[in-house]
């Protein structure tokens, strides 16, 4: 009498090489995040002014730089957060 094993050959194979893949793809995603350079503050300032004027929300200039100024100081801050993570791995 023999016993057949829960898992067949071709079957533990065929998960190993999907635990692999999967493996790979999430290092090489953890790469290209840290490889992407910081944007600078004038050019978050810019996209987010950029943003804001094609919201068309009536803000006032000085509020949407207002605005602009604490979505890109909070950013910025969060960019260099993930760079310096990133490094330490």
């Amino acid at each position: 009498m023999t016993i057949k094993p829960y898992w067949s050959e071709g079957s533990l194979w065929s998960s190993l090489l999907l635990a692999g893949i999967v493996a790979v793809a999430v290092d090489v995603h953890a790469d290209e995040a840290a490889s992407r350079p910081v944007a600078t503050r004038h050019q978050m300032m810019k996209e987010c002014m950029a943003k804001q004027k094609a919201s068309d929300a009536g803000l006032s200039k000085e509020q949407m730089k207002k605005n602009c100024r604490d979505v890109t100081e909070t950013e910025h801050e969060n960019a260099k957060a993930d760079k310096k993570s990133a490094d330490q791995r």
